[in-house]
Parts: structure tokens; C-alpha cells; sequence
């Protein structure tokens, strides 16, 4: 039997609607449909679309969803398309959701899959794990802008003493509010409830996070690398997997977004800040880990190399360097399955206990 020749579709979805842009070879028109992102909006589009469609769509929170059921219900080709080299669409001076739709059709049209900025879907863990970083990320952020409502509470009385970090703990708090009077308590107290709530909140999260990790095989080997906790694991394992799919360290460091900006002209080549791609979440992680690596009392060569560089370009990116180095560290070992040379078993066992995750492993150092 003879191949149904392939239809492309385009979609650019919105929160609450879609528009889906359709070339059709057996049509010299193309066709636009227009519809709701709700369960019935999504059996509609079902309903119209075949199982030798190629389809294409930006990479957003439902796009993955989306995806996924087009899979399973029409058996059709889904292609989600990483937006930040989509160039054509971003750059673009008209920017609409029949434009968009009816570009990313044409991109389809005019190239393979190889040849396109695709994203691999997750799988169901991979998109819980996520969803638990980026929780984690949001409540600390919250609990954060909490800690400075309140430190402004004193500073409006006069306490200017009283800084953000004596306001870190519970018990802390509970003994400083004390010097609060009149209307201002009462304020204290209310911020004091949201905090212990939201405290609660990331303790809980926390402790999903390590449940979850003491089923990795891998984790013993990440935690060995100074600066990364329990955290930024998660979201490494939760974002770049096992890493099978990338073949240079190089790699990950660019789907993460900290490889610079090149900008090559004859014989000038200027490097820009970092691309910034990918997920936010797992940048602010890594980021942190680098500052808590060279904070150590302990030498090592992350530390190492970010005295060098220090004096040379300054603290903000000789951070995100070590940063790199550390992420791009982090595949090298998972992949290898071997611990980082520099970290002795004694010092892994304490620092995984002092994390909650006190387990059985076994290996070999680097």
C-alpha cells in the first residue's frame, strides 16, 4: 500500500487556546484551526489530526502534556521545538499566534528532524523531579521575600542593628520580635505564621527530594563533588537524566544555558555573558553549589580555579566558570559511574548522613 503523503502542523499554544497552521500536499491552501487547550478542545483536535501528521510545537509547561497524548491517542510524529533557537519566530517584528503557528509549519516543511531544535520529552519521574525543584525554588524565593518584609519591620522602628541573617530561624525570630511595639507586633506575628508554614512547606519538599534520591544509584557519586547537595542533584538527575543522550560534557553546559555568547567577525571573537537556555531552576542550583565549593575550608580544584580567575575577571564570573566546570564535573562522574578523586569515603559517608541519605554504595574514586 502506498504511503499517505504527510501533512505538517504547526500549533502555538496559549494558556487557555491553541492555533494550528496545516500544509497539506494535496492542498494549495492552508488550512488554520483554532481551538480550546480543555479536554474537549483536546479531543476535537484529536479527532482531526492523522496518524502520518508530523507535528511541531514550542517547548512550554503543556507542550510536554500535549505531546504526550497526541502520541498515545493519534500515534502521530510530535516534534517540541526549544524556543530560545527559534530564531525565526523570537526575532521576528510580527509576532501572533497564527504566525507563529504558520512558522513553525514552515520550518517543518523546509527540514528534517534532524536538522531542528528539538527537545526530548520527559519522562513521568523526570516531570515529578522537575516539578519538585522548581517547588522548592518558588517557596525558598517566598520564604526569602518574607524574611525581608520582616527585617523591615524593625528598621522602621529605629532597629537598624537587626540584620536579615538574625532573622534566619524560628527561634530567632521568636526572641527579636520581642523588641516590636504597638501595630508592628501584630504585623511580626502574621509574617511569623506565613514563615512556619512555608518552613514547613520546604521541609516537607526536602524530604520528598531525598526519598526519591535514596532509589538512585548515582547520587553517592554526585554528592561526592564539593558544593552539591541533595538539591542540586535532583535537578540534575531531574533535567539531564542519566546523560546518555549527550556525548561531550560540553553538551550539558550548553542544554543548561551557561556555555558564553560567541560573536566571531573576521578576526575578532568576543565572548558575551552566558546563553542563559534551558531551565532557570537548575542554573541557581549549580551556581550555589560553586559558591558553597570554594567557601570550603578544604583545597580542591574547583576552589582552585576560582582564586585564579578571580583577580582576572572578578567574583560574579569567575563563579559562573567553576559553575560550568562543576555541572560539566557532575555528567563526567554519572556517566563514569566514579567518585570525585578529590573527596575522601570518610568524608562522602559524613556528608551524605549529614543529608539525610545514609545508604549503602559502592565504587571507586577518580
Amino acid at each position: 500500500m502506498e504511503a499517505l503523503p504527510s501533512r505538517v502542523v504547526g500549533i502555538d499554544l496559549a494558556k487557555r487556546s491553541y492555533v494550528a497552521h496545516i500544509i497539506d500536499p494535496n492542498s494549495e491552501k492552508a488550512q488554520i484551526w483554532e481551538g480550546k487547550t480543555d479536554t474537549g478542545g483536546i479531543d476535537r483536535l484529536c479527532a482531526k489530526l492523522q496518524p502520518h501528521d508530523r507535528l511541531g510545537m514550542e517547548c512550554c509547561a503543556f507542550a510536554f502534556r500535549l505531546a504526550k497524548i497526541l502520541q498515545e491517542r493519534v500515534h502521530c510524529k510530535v516534534l517540541v521545538l526549544n524556543p530560545g533557537e527559534l530564531a525565526i519566530i523570537y526575532k521576528s517584528v510580527k509576532k501572533t499566534d497564527l504566525a507563529d503557528a504558520g512558522k513553525i509549519a514552515w520550518l517543518l516543511n523546509r527540514h528534517p528532524d534532524e536538522e531542528l531544535p528539538t527537545v526530548t520529552l520527559p519522562t513521568e519521574q523526570e516531570e515529578h523531579r522537575r516539578a519538585l525543584v522548581s517547588e522548592l525554588r518558588s517557596k525558598k524565593k517566598a520564604r526569602t521575600a518574607l524574611i525581608n518584609r520582616l527585617h523591615s519591620l524593625f528598621v522602621r522602628q529605629g532597629l537598624v542593628v537587626l540584620t536579615k541573617e538574625d532573622l534566619r530561624t524560628a527561634r530567632n525570630r521568636d526572641e527579636n520580635i520581642r523588641a516590636l511595639s504597638d501595630f508592628t507586633l501584630g504585623e511580626a506575628k502574621r509574617i511569623q505564621e506565613e514563615l512556619s508554614m512555608m518552613e514547613s512547606h520546604i521541609e516537607t519538599i526536602e524530604q520528598e527530594i531525598k526519598d526519591d534520591l535514596k532509589a538512585e544509584p548515582v547520587v553517592a557519586q554526585l554528592l561526592s563533588i564539593p558544593g552539591v547537595g541533595p538539591a542540586t542533584a535532583m535537578a540534575y538527575l531531574a533535567h539531564v537524566g542519566d546523560g546518555s543522550r549527550f556525548s561531550r560534557a560540553r553538551q550539558v553546559s550548553h542544554f543548561v544555558g551557561m556555555t558564553p555568547r560567541v560573536d566571531s567577525s573576521g578576526e575578532t571573537t568576543r565572548l558575551g555573558s552566558i546563553t542563559k537556555r534551558g531551565c532557570t531552576a537548575i542554573r541557581s542550583l549549580i551556581v550555589q553549589s560553586a559558591w558553597a565549593a570554594v567557601h570550603t575550608h578544604r583545597n580542591h580544584k574547583l576552589k582552585e580555579k576560582y582564586q585564579e580567575l578571580v583577580h582576572r575577571i572578578g567574583k560574579g564570573r569567575a563563579i559562573v566558570a567553576v559553575a560550568r566546570r562543576l555541572l560539566e564535573l557532575m555528567w563526567i562522574i554519572s556517566r563514569r559511574k566514579e567518585f570525585y578523586h578529590q573527596t575522601s569515603m570518610d568524608e562522602l559517608r559524613f556528608k551524605m548522613a549529614r543529608s539525610g541519605l545514609k545508604m549503602h554504595f559502592v565504587g571507586s574514586g577518580t
